[in-house]
């Protein structure tokens, strides 16, 4: 953690003035508790699982059941968190029904839960249906139907519908604001399972929700279904477990390499976040198969978080220009005048890239290393720009901070630490990510709007000047309405994100997912205008739920 005092030793010479950051501790430090995974329980879970599935697996595939009963069954196996089980099945199915169904005359017949439900499916899974499933419960005048608001269901299914829409769907946005109205104002009066439900979305929609923790919420809300699918069930709870036993294992390992580090000596002037970098990991990655990219994922995170502290709340311009110009060079030359915290870390950054670098050579994969490289580059780059135009007390034209901002948030570092470890990510996918496509644009701006929209408070406390701030002089307006304009350009990157998505795309699903995942975890961690990386205790709930607190099997 950073101190609040104005300076910091710098080698021997005279104290230099700094401009340090008071961030609050490390919530953690006593919290996570040593695991070691029992092998014999592991086993236990996984053969219980492969029975389950098989089970689960024959039902998904079962004749004789309506559309209706199919979709929501896969919806079902979706948000408790097992779908990973059966992707192949599941996209056989939905490629079948859109096939079939191309022909949304046919969907008169369907309640607005269920038309709602696969309209809201098939665009999850990138496929483009028509918003004219909708028109049967449109009135004269354009609107929704009124004898659609007690039909509480349906408005919820609508609700999480309209979290899909892209630009060219006028009649979601319309849904957006019937649905919010109806579901707010009747919400009170609901069972107590459907208020939870509809308290729930209003709060965190389901499509820029966290997957594994809206799993970890739902599994409770469909046990409390009578008539819930007890094979589907008992699969989803021991699922949860076995990944959870996984996660608690790397946690420990992320936490001990971090140790290694020994932060708290060499970096202390920065953000001690391990736990919450691969809580961000596994937010994104959270599959079986991405143990190896959730550790890199989550390392990366944590040196992203030094090296932006570095830049933003410890070095002076001086400084911050030699490191950048070594980094350029890449290597160790050239730092001798730096500080030795800043020479610890830029050391420490170093030594996990060259290792990185080697086991990826060894992979062939050493497209995948020089564009993450070149990304390090530019990461640092443009946190020069941003330092110096905060340390001279220059505000920058929005345009101007929103550009360099994209870059200097991380969101292309991480992807490119995210895609090292991907089977799927080939080397015409890291080459589609250097053309800086829509969809990359889109997801880096939004990773920049959160951050500033969530740490606006904090940073403007300390004299750091913000997204908002830029906004706010430009057009001259309130903090408020800048916030507001903030939420209105977020959501605009979303509906690019969502239709960049759709089919067909130069990239597998499984990247657009994580590029995805990582606006949702950004989504969870700086809601209600607060920065849950850096005041953690704000997302602790979801930590606990997805990382430290076993589910009851």
């Amino acid at each position: 953690m950073a101190s609040a005092q104005a300076s910091l030793p710098s080698n021997n010479r005279q104290e230099t003035a700094r401009p340090l950051a008071d961030f609050p501790e490390n919530i953690w430090a006593d919290h996570i508790a040593p695991f070691t995974l029992d092998k014999q329980e592991y086993e236990k879970c996984e053969r219980e699982i492969q029975i389950l599935k098989a089970e689960v697996a024959s039902m998904v595939l079962a004749t004789g059941k309506t559309m209706t009963e199919r979709f929501d069954f896969i919806d079902k196996i979706e948000r408790l968190g097992v779908s990973h089980h059966f992707d192949i099945e599941i996209e056989n199915q939905l490629q079948e029904f859109f096939n079939v169904y191309a022909n949304f005359g046919e969907y008169s017949a369907y309640d607005l839960s269920s038309a709602a439900l696969q309209f809201r499916l098939f665009r999850q899974h990138g496929f483009n249906i028509s918003c004219g499933i909708f028109d049967q419960f449109i009135d004269a005048k354009g609107k929704f139907k009124e004898s659609l608001c007690n039909d509480t269901r349906g408005l919820l299914s609508l609700y999480e519908a309209s979290h899909v829409r892209t630009h060219g769907d006028k009649i979601l946005e319309e849904a957006l604001a019937f649905t919010t109205t109806h579901l707010t104002s009747g919400g009170p009066h609901l069972d107590s399972t459907l208020a939870k439900q509809v308290k729930h979305a209003l709060e965190q929609p389901l499509h820029e929700g966290i997957p594994r923790y809206e799993a970890w919420r739902y599994i409770s809300i469909y046990e409390e279904d009578e008539s819930h699918n007890k094979v589907l069930l008992r699969l989803a709870k021991l699922d949860y477990h076995l990944l959870q036993m996984s996660y608690k294992e790397e946690l420990c390992e992320i936490t001990r390499w971090g140790k290694g580090l020994e932060s708290v000596s060499n970096f202390p002037y920065a953000r001690d976040r391990f736990v919450e970098c691969y809580f961000w990991a596994v937010g994104t990655l959270y599959e079986p198969q991405h143990s190896l990219a959730r550790m890199t994922f989550a390392k990366v995170a944590a040196l992203i978080t030094m090296i932006d502290d570095i830049y933003d709340a410890y070095g002076t311009l001086d400084e911050l220009q030699i490191l950048t110009d070594s980094a350029e060079r890449w290597d160790g030359s050239g730092v001798d005048q730096l500080s030795d915290y800043i020479r610890a870390s830029y050391a420490t950054l170093l030594k996990f890239n060259k290792e990185v670098g080697e086991d990826l050579a060894k992979k062939k994969r050493t497209y995948a290393f020089n564009k993450y490289i070149e990304d390090w580059k530019q990461y640092m780059r443009t946190n020069l720009t941003q330092s110096r135009w905060f340390l001279t007390k220059e505000l920058p034209s929005f345009a101007d901070y929103i550009s360099n901002g994209a870059i200097t948030i991380g969101a292309y570092l991480i992807a490119s630490a995210g895609f090292l470890d991907m089977d799927s990510a080939s080397e015409d996918v890291i080459n589609w990510m250097s053309t800086n496509p829509k969809l990359m644009v889109a997801y880096s701006t939004h990773s920049r709007l959160i951050n500033d929209y969530g740490g606006h408070k904090f940073d403007k406390e300390r004299g750091s000047s913000t997204a908002l701030e830029c906004y706010m002089k430009d057009h001259n307006i309130s903090e408020e309405e800048a916030a507001k304009k903030f939420r209105e350009m977020i959501e605009n990157a979303w509906k690019v994100m969502n239709e960049e998505c759709l089919r067909p795309t130069p990239i597998p699903r499984d990247g657009l997912k994580m590029l995805l995942n990582i606006a949702r975890v950004g989504e969870t961690v700086y809601k209600h205008r607060i920065d849950g990386f850096t005041e953690p205790h704000i997302i602790k709930d979801h930590i606990r739920a997805m990382l430290v607190d076993f589910m009851s099997i």
